[in-house]
């Protein structure tokens, strides 16, 4: 069975008063929607156009800025932070805890051996305790399994120390 084309009436010839003739075009419905299709392709192909030529001008990040105007802990306080001995992580241990802390934050950010920046934040409830320690995974893990991050050479340590009087921090970058 051949291809079925679609029958399209020819044009008809009507000849006027004045002896002139006349072409009367049929109105063909697919003429006029393919020419439809075709100017709103055109159309959408000048909005894309113009709109991968303007500049975007990113949205401004908000950056999260850490308290440096804290006061800085009593010069009693003593803190350490020592690599485990397979270096997949560290502890951070504090004593002379000044009184009335309810909590320790803690921050450690370091670079890995391929150059990524990464770090661990935390918590401690003191519960009236003077003195902590803490045990810091470099790495993270999920499930149960753990993926340790290498070639950590070096730690900032960010502690602030709440109390309900306000609170102070201690800053210092170790050497592993």
């Amino acid at each position: 069975m051949p291809d079925a084309q679609p029958v399209v009436p020819p044009p008809t010839v009507v000849a006027s008063e004045e002896g002139a003739v006349k072409i009367k075009k049929s109105n063909n419905p697919m003429l006029i929607a393919s020419f439809g299709i075709l100017v709103l392709v055109l159309l959408g192909g000048i909005v894309i156009v113009k709109n991968l030529n303007k500049k975007v001008t990113p949205a401004p990040v908000a950056e999260v800025s850490q308290q440096t105007d804290l006061p800085p802990v009593d010069a009693s306080v003593t803190v350490d932070l020592k690599p485990r001995a397979d270096g997949k992580a560290v502890t951070l241990s504090v004593s002379k805890i000044p009184s009335g802390t309810n909590s320790i934050e803690y921050e450690l950010s370091y670079t890995t051996d391929k150059g990524l920046p990464k770090g661990a934040l935390g918590k401690i409830q003191l519960d009236g305790k003077s003195e902590i320690s803490r045990e810091v995974l470099l790495g993270t893990c999920s499930k149960n399994v753990c993926t340790y991050d290498t070639g950590v050479t070096a730690i900032k340590l960010v502690l602030r120390f709440n109390a309900d009087s306000g609170s102070s921090q201690f800053s210092k970058e170790y050497s592993l």
